[in-house]
């Protein structure tokens, strides 16, 4: 099992059932500049419940650069990063950018405001 609702108990057998699930709507990542693939993935399920996923669980999904240097902070970076509603992919040569790609790989994903 990949993982089960906590609110309507629906189980997505596999990662894969997961992702192509219309019920899921990807709505933000909180990043953890300490270790990148602690930080976590936000998904709202239809049943009205928020899914948390940690990055690392989509890791081996990309297959792209993975940057050793962090823009975070600079005036090269659009701060996607910091804010948990931003989606967009970040083209800087950064080692956060593969989250972002990762991101990407979501084909429902809803800019929302977190209040």
């Amino acid at each position: 099992m990949f993982k089960k609702c906590n609110t309507c108990k629906h189980i997505w057998e596999t990662r894969r059932d997961f992702i192509d699930d219309e019920n899921i709507v990807l709505i933000g990542y909180q990043a953890n500049f300490m270790n990148l693939e602690a930080g976590h993935l936000y998904f709202n399920h239809n049943c009205k419940n928020t899914i948390v996923l940690s990055t690392d669980q989509f890791t081996d999904l990309y297959n792209g650069p993975i940057f050793s240097e962090s823009k975070t902070g600079t005036d090269e970076c659009p701060q996607f990063c910091l804010r948990k509603e931003e989606l967009k992919r970040c083209t800087n040569e950064c080692e956060c950018a593969y989250v972002r790609d990762i991101i990407q790989m979501f084909d429902r994903v809803e800019h929302i405001k977190f209040v």
